[in-house]
C-alpha cells in the first residue's frame, strides 16, 4: 500500500496537476486513464475476469454436448428438450437483469465474483442431477449466474480501457467467450462418449475458485468509483494501475478528445429509465436487436446442432460432436478477426457484414437441406464463424453505447434480450426437427438481416472515441 501510495504522490507531481484523492474529480479520473499504456494491472485483470468469461461460455453451451445423452437417458420428447434449454435461458434472464442492477450498487468486481460463485455451484450439482426435474431446476438457477456474468464484466473492461485501441483489447479479452464454446464442445466430443455426460458439469464448477479470489486480485473500477463520489478508493484503484506501468507515465493528457470527455463527466447521472428514454431509445432498440439475434442464433441452432444432426442426419454421435466443434472452431476464428478489424474499420460496418453473411450461409443450408450432413454441416459452421464477428462485437459497442452510471444496466438489458431470443428460438428448431429444419433455416437468416437493417439505420458508431464522449 505505500507504494501505492508514493505512486500517487510520483505521478501527480511529474503531471504538474493537483489530483490528490481527496481532490480527485471524474475529469481527472477520466484524464489519468485516458493516459495509461497497456500494462500487468490491466492483463491480470483481463485473465481472471477472462477465467470467468471462459467458463461462462463454457458452461451455457455444455448442455449442447450433453442433450444426446440426456435424451436417451431420461428419455426426453422434443418438448421436454427444448423446456430444458429454455429454463436455463430463463436464470439467464433473471441474471441479466439482476447482477448488473447489483454491480450499479455493489461494484463490478464483486459481482463478477457471486455469479462466478453461483455458476460453479450450480455446475457441480448438475453432474449429481438425478432426475431430468432437478437437472432443469440447477441448470435455471446456474443461468443467473451465466447470465449475470458478462454484461457486467463487459462493462468493467470496457471502463479500464483509455479509447486507443480499446476494440482491440476489449475483444480480446471477449474471444475468451467463443473459446470457452469451443473447449466445451470439443471436450464434450471427447470426454463424454467415453466418461459420461457428469464430467463435463464436474469441469465447470471451476468458476468456484474465483469468488474466493478475484476481489483480492483485481482492482474495482475507477469510473464506478468516481461515479459514486468514493474518490479516496478511486485513487487507490488508479494508482494500481498507473504502479504496474513499467515505463515512465506520459503526461495527463489535454488533447480536446480527453478535454471534450471531462467535461460531459458533468452531466447528471443517468438512471434505467433513460435508456428508453429519447436520450437513448435509438441505441436501445439497435442493442435489442444485434442481442437478441445472437441469442436467436446461439440458442436457437448452435446448442441444437449436434441433436440435429443426429436426428434430421443420422449421423453417429462422435461425428455429430466433431461437427460442432468445426462450427465452435470458425466462431474463435471469425471473433479474433475481428478484434483485428473493429478500430479500423468500426463496430457498425463490422456487425453488419457479419450478419448479412451470415443470412447467406443459413439460406444456402436451407437451401441444400436435402444433402448431406457434411454439406449442411458445412454452411452452419460457416454461419457460426461469421456470426462471430457480430456477437463479440456486441460485448465491445454495447458498454460504449451507455454512460458510467447506467452502463452495466444497459449490457444488461441488452444481454436480457439475448435471453428473452433463447427462451423463443429453440422452439422453431424443435417443431421442425421431425418435418421440415429449413424452415429454421430460413427463418434464422430473415431475423439477421432485419438486425443488420435495424442497425445501420439507428445505431451510432464508436470507434475511437472517449466513454465520456459518448454519453449524449
Amino acid at each position: 500500500m505505500q507504494n501505492l501510495m508514493d505512486m500517487k504522490v510520483d505521478v501527480n507531481s511529474a503531471a504538474g496537476a493537483a489530483t490528490a484523492s481527496d481532490r480527485l474529480t471524474m475529469g481527472g479520473i477520466v484524464a489519468r486513464m485516458e493516459r495509461l499504456p497497456g500494462n500487468g494491472m490491466q492483463v491480470r485483470a483481463r485473465v481472471l475476469i477472462g477465467c470467468a468469461t471462459f467458463f461462462d461460455g463454457f458452461d451455457v453451451i455444455a448442455i449442447a454436448a450433453t442433450l444426446p445423452m440426456l435424451i436417451a437417458k431420461w428419455h426426453l420428447t422434443p418438448s421436454q428438450i427444448g423446456f430444458l434449454i429454455a429454463a436455463g435461458a430463463v436464470g439467464q434472464l433473471i441474471g441479466a437483469l439482476l447482477f448488473p442492477a447489483l454491480a450499479e450498487r455493489y461494484g463490478r468486481v464483486k459481482t463478477i465474483a457471486w455469479s462466478s460463485g453461483i455458476i460453479g455451484v450450480t455446475s457441480i450439482a448438475c453432474g449429481f442431477a438425478p432426475s431430468y426435474a432437478v437437472f432443469v431446476v440447477l441448470r435455471a438457477l446456474q443461468g443467473i449466474g451465466l447470465g449475470g456474468e458478462l454484461p457486467v464484466a463487459a462493462a468493467y473492461i470496457s471502463e479500464i480501457t483509455r479509447a486507443h485501441g480499446r476494440g482491440r483489447f476489449v475483444l480480446l479479452y471477449e474471444v475468451i467467450f467463443p473459446i470457452g464454446l469451443l473447449v466445451s464442445n470439443a471436450l464434450g466430443a471427447w470426454l463424454v462418449p467415453h466418461f459420461g455426460w457428469e464430467v463435463i458439469y464436474y469441469i465447470g464448477g471451476i468458476p468456484l475458485i474465483l469468488f474466493f479470489t478475484l476481489r483480492r486480485l483485481v482492482p474495482e473500477s475507477p469510473r464506478w468509483l468516481g461515479q459514486h463520489g468514493r474518490m479516496n478508493e478511486a485513487a487507490e484503484s488508479i494508482a494500481a494501475f498507473e504502479a504496474s506501468v513499467k515505463q515512465p507515465l506520459p503526461p495527463i493528457p489535454q488533447t480536446e478528445d480527453v478535454l471534450d470527455a471531462q467535461r460531459h463527466v458533468k452531466h447528471p447521472k443517468r438512471t434505467i429509465r433513460d435508456l428508453f428514454g429519447p436520450l437513448y431509445l435509438k441505441r436501445t432498440i439497435s442493442v435489442a436487436m444485434l442481442w437478441m439475434t445472437c441469442g436467436v442464433i446461439q440458442y436457437g441452432l448452435l446448442t441444437w446442432l449436434p441433436t440435429i444432426y443426429k436426428t434430421v442426419y443420422h449421423a453417429p454421435l462422435q461425428l455429430a460432436l466433431n461437427l460442432t466443434v468445426g462450427a465452435s472452431v470458425l466462431g474463435v476464428i471469425g471473433s479474433l478477426v475481428c478484434a483485428m478489424l473493429v478500430d479500423v474499420v468500426g463496430r457498425k460496418p463490422v456487425i453488419n457484414v457479419s450478419f448479412v453473411l451470415c443470412a447467406v450461409a443459413l439460406f444456402c443450408a436451407a437451401i441444400f437441406h436435402n444433402s448431406s450432413v457434411y454439406v449442411v454441416g458445412t454452411f452452419c459452421a460457416l454461419s457460426f464463424g461469421l456470426l462471430g464477428c457480430g456477437f463479440i462485437t456486441a460485448y465491445v459497442y454495447t458498454p460504449e453505447l451507455y454512460p458510467t452510471s447506467v452502463r452495466a444496466l444497459g449490457c444488461g438489458v441488452g444481454s436480457a434480450w439475448l435471453k428473452i431470443a433463447a427462451i423463443a428460438a429453440p422452439a422453431l428448431v424443435s417443431s421442425t426437427l421431425t418435418t421440415n429444419i429449413s424452415v429454421a433455416f430460413w427463418s434464422f437468416g430473415a431475423v439477421l438481416l432485419v438486425a443488420a437493417l435495424v442497425i445501420h439505420l439507428l445505431g451510432i458508431e464508436t470507434k475511437g472515441l472517449v466513454l465520456e464522449q459518448l454519453e449524449n
